[in-house]
């Protein structure tokens, strides 16, 4: 049994470490990328600036991702694709015409009260971090 346990162990740990989404953004870490935290806060503040409806980001998946060096700032590009369900009725906009998504694809599927959203999210980074 001990020696099944030790190969699985080491597979897991492998896994861990190099993970690019749970990367430090240390000086001369140029793989580094935002985190998928990073990117569910910024689709939910998106989502939060978007609908009056109260909504929640159910899942979450990075389909893409690269990084840009331009007039001296480094920008991250992820392309994304995100399920959200809420409650009510009908989704509803702060806005005419959920202005804010405009440049996303967003289909709404009201029976279900779920509506998935893919598109793309940029990034700058700010010493350590995304923002």
């Amino acid at each position: 049994m001990g020696t099944l346990l030790w190969p699985a162990v080491v597979v897991f740990g492998m896994l861990a470490l190099s993970s690019p989404l749970n990367a430090v953004c240390a000086p001369g870490n140029e793989s580094c990328e935002p985190s998928e935290n990073d990117a569910r806060a910024k689709i939910e503040r998106l989502l939060d600036s978007t609908y009056l409806t109260p909504h929640s980001v159910v899942s979450l998946e990075k389909l893409d991702g690269r990084s840009l060096a331009t007039q001296g700032r480094t920008i991250y590009e992820m392309r994304f694709f995100a399920v959200m369900n809420y409650s009510g009725d009908k989704l509803l906009c702060r806005t005419k015409f959920c202005a804010e998504l405009l440049n996303y694809s967003v289909k709404i599927d009201e029976p279900a009260k779920k509506a998935t959203i893919a598109g793309w999210l940029l990034f700058e980074k700010a010493g350590q971090g995304w923002r």
